[in-house]
């Protein structure tokens, strides 16, 4: 079917190379097809891609032209800006350019009643004051007489654009002034909470606000010259709930219903809570609805909304805010148990408030302050499921102070072989970026890759609802929708890699691999700042064969024990391979060369042009690239971790720095396993003392003694290797000759003033400091002259 076709297509990201091997992210095209939270992300003047910061006292005019919504007379997305102009409409736009310099007249050959122009906000606004700008010059002087009228955006028809607007000013002499400041306030009880006892508030703005979404101003006398040359209206803020459907996810309970209508930022759609017929209690009667924003915000502000008897189109029945509620908030931490709450994930929750009877104290409007508190997750309840009536509540508004505290980005699946008419899968070496990142900012970087992408379909009736797909091929023709094709990961696929700690770092997910998916998370600490990508880049190479897989044998061996052990590897290649001809074994302990390292190619024997042993890595030179012969390798080490990694890496000399992973032959194939270790207490091996009496007298024959031992099973913190008397005071705590499981320490004789101690019996003391287990142990050292 082509909308198949279309729809996978739409999910994959192909690597257009800027270079040989590097495919990068640096301009708007290159991060359009990025999964980003709607309305977050921006691209900035450099090409940089950053944060939106929301900002607070903002001019809602300013903005107006980016905000659409419904309308019954002019469509489904009319835009903010000019509504109607009754006079002089192709001027009307002067009115509201941000130039004082510039100015709408009305026509003094008008009729009175087309001296007006209606400003459309584009959304609701919590506005705190409008503010006039006249122009005062030869020909165009402030209007003498008018009136400034408002509207929420609500209609009184349910068929027309017809709005009934309320006077918040009107002139009672002649004005010839060029600014004018009308204060908003709501006709209404004080309904602003302060959360937080010692929140500083201003108590000039505590309840100077109004919702609006028209403003409208009339001449009530036309003057020849009169002119109007700026409209502004400030707001609180901006409304970060708008387009939270878009990039979040809003679920009711039973009995709340149209929760996503608190969030669009129209008040002719409203939400409903109901109450139950039974004292069931919020949680099992259903009043609760949750939110998920789609980031982590700062959050200092609330606004709630409810609808008042007629208000609209709304009956007598309705006009009651409710008996209480509580409004609980979570940043995305997750809870150590289960959740109490009626949520789909068990998130770590707090109470923001609790605000009990607004409705017995005829409130409507709450306006909530508090500090700010990281947010994602919020969820409302009832303190009850009675006494809520017919409650209808128009918006939801929740205001931030600057940046997202967390923002998660994800690339679309990005198909490295594309550019290859047999698809290959490319050696990814690192990733790379250029950020710039303030102080108690951060850029996070992960990974994941995979050979195989999957389809999901979803099905859908021909009214929108999803439906199984037995029921939709059951159904008749006529009554089928649209079938989604989704892409989702295949199973070769591994999670998420650890986080990325530096630019250039060397690539931890599965290598090679066909398909990349990146995450990419902006956090920050100080809402005032927030990092922002310059660049991010891939690079990789082709392949050196097309599949490796290997195993590690024995499977099992005892703790500290010299082993043999043999690596089978096995590789599939195509004539376009280069092959490899250099290994790279990281172990988890050094390989004993003195024991020989064999290594055959097709069964038989080869000699390795270079062995070498560096740290806990095994690397091999073979004297000629192989692609398809099956390799064999043994070598001798020690295993003190249980479940301990042997991982194989190819690499060739002429491609310096090129290592491509080898996967396992089969499930854990590359681990080996200690089980004597399975329900062992003992965590110190092997420890001895050389020589057990020393004498550092400087004549170069037992001047120092060595402290050895092996660590099983812990990897951490540091080991502590303490001398003490015989009265139990420390002499010296001894640092570490070798690093890894097979530990030295090295006592000179020696205290912490560096003097020499005197002869006698000291008592040397190893701590481990495991959190269980035997990990600490005391020996013996004698001291002579």
């Amino acid at each position: 079917m082509s909308h198949k076709y279309l729809g996978l297509c739409a999910m994959v990201l192909f690597a257009v190379h800027l270079g040989a091997d590097e495919l990068v992210f640096d301009s708007a095209a290159a991060w359009a097809d990025w999964q980003q939270p709607f309305g977050l992300t921006e691209i900035g003047n450099e090409g940089q891609l950053q944060l939106v910061k929301f900002r607070k006292n903002i001019n809602a005019v300013e903005d107006a032209h980016l905000f659409s919504h419904e309308t019954k007379e002019r469509g489904d997305e009319v835009f903010g800006g000019i509504w109607e102009a009754g006079s002089n409409p192709q001027d009307a736009l002067l009115a509201i350019d941000g130039d004082p310099l510039t100015f709408w007249q009305p026509d003094p050959n008008s009729a009175p009643e087309d001296w007006f122009i209606t400003i459309d906000l584009g959304r609701a606004v919590l506005a705190r004051e409008i503010r006039l700008t006249f122009p005062d010059q030869e020909g165009a002087r402030p209007l003498r007489q008018f009136t400034v009228l408002v509207n929420t955006g609500v209609r009184i028809n349910a068929t027309r654009d017809i709005f009934l607007f309320r006077s918040v000013y009107r002139t009672t002499r002649p004005n010839d002034s060029t600014s004018i400041v009308i204060p908003l306030e709501f006709p209404a009880n004080d309904s602003t909470l302060i959360v937080d006892a010692d929140l500083p508030v201003d108590p000039g703005n505590r309840d100077q606000y109004q919702l609006i979404q028209y403003v409208n101003i009339t001449a009530e006398e036309q003057n020849a010259d009169g002119a109007l040359a700026e409209v502004e209206v400030i707001g609180i803020g901006d409304n970060i709930s708008i387009n939270t459907d878009r990039r979040g996810t809003i679920s009711d309970g039973v009995n709340t219903n149209d929760t996503a209508n608190l969030f669009d930022s129209d008040l002719n759609t409203n939400n409903s809570i109901s109450s139950t017929s039974g004292e069931l209690g919020w949680k099992d009667g259903g009043v609760f609805f949750g939110v998920d924003l789609g980031a982590v915000f700062f959050v200092d502000e609330m606004f709630i909304y409810s609808m008042r008897s007629q208000e609209g189109t709304l009956g007598f029945g309705v006009g009651w805010s409710g008996p209480g509620h509580t409004i609980l908030f979570s940043d995305g931490s997750r809870a150590l148990g289960s959740s109490s709450l009626p949520v789909a994930k068990p998130f770590d929750y707090d109470e923001l408030l609790t605000h009990l009877g607004p409705g017995e104290d005829r409130l409507y409007y709450f306006h909530y302050l508090f500090a700010p508190r990281r947010i994602r997750y919020l969820f409302w309840h009832g303190i009850n499921d009675e006494g809520w009536g017919q409650t209808k509540w128009g918006e939801f508004m929740i205001f931030s102070p600057g940046y997202p505290a967390q923002v998660v980005l994800r690339s679309d699946f990005i198909d490295l072989g594309a550019g290859n008419r047999d698809n290959r899968p490319k050696v990814i070496s690192k990733l790379s970026w250029d950020a710039d990142v303030p102080v108690n900012t951060r850029i996070q970087l992960r990974s994941r890759s995979g050979n195989a992408l999957q389809q999901l379909f979803t099905f859908h009736d021909k009214k929108g609802d999803e439906v199984t797909e037995d029921k939709y091929n059951s159904i008749p023709k006529v009554l089928k929708g649209p079938i989604d094709t989704t892409l989702v990961v295949g199973e070769d696929w591994g999670a998420w890699s650890n986080e990325y700690q530096s630019s250039g770092e060397t690539f931890k997910s599965e290598s090679p691999r066909r398909f990349v998916q990146l995450e990419l998370i902006f956090a920050t600490d100080d809402s005032e700042f927030a990092p922002s990508v310059r660049s991010l880049a891939i690079e990789f190479e082709e392949a050196l064969v097309q599949e490796a897989s290997g195993r590690i044998e024995p499977r099992e061996t005892r703790p500290n024990e010299a082993t043999r052990f043999t690596y089978t590897l096995a590789t599939r290649a195509l004539p376009a391979d280069s092959g490899f001809d250099r290994l790279r074994f990281t172990l988890s302990e050094p390989v004993d060369l003195q024991a020989g390292v064999e290594v055959r190619a097709g069964g038989a024997p080869i000699e390795a042009s270079a062995i070498a042993a560096r740290g806990d890595s095994l690397f091999i030179d073979l004297p000629q690239a192989l692609t398809a012969d099956s390799l064999t390798v043994s070598f001798t080490t020690r295993v003190l971790q249980n479940a301990s990694l042997f991982a194989l890496d190819l690499g060739a000399v002429e491609r310096p720095g090129l290592w491509q992973s080898v996967e396992t032959m089969s499930r854990r194939s590359n681990i080996v396993l200690l089980p004597e270790l399975t329900g062992s207490r003992q965590l110190i091996n092997d420890l001895a003392i050389d020589p057990p009496t020393f004498t550092p007298n400087g004549d170069g024959i037992n001047d120092q003694t060595e402290i050895r031992f092996a660590v099983l099973k812990v990897t951490a913190p540091e080991p502590q290797v303490q001398i003490f008397d015989l009265t139990g005071r420390l002499l010296v705590q001894l640092q570490p000759a070798s690093e890894g499981s097979s530990r030295s320490f090295v006592w000179d004789g020696t205290d912490l003033q560096g003097a020499v101690a005197p002869p006698g019996i000291y008592l040397c003391r190893i701590d481990l400091g495991a959190q269980t287990g035997e990990d600490d142990a005391v020996r013996l050292i004698s001291l002579a002259y």
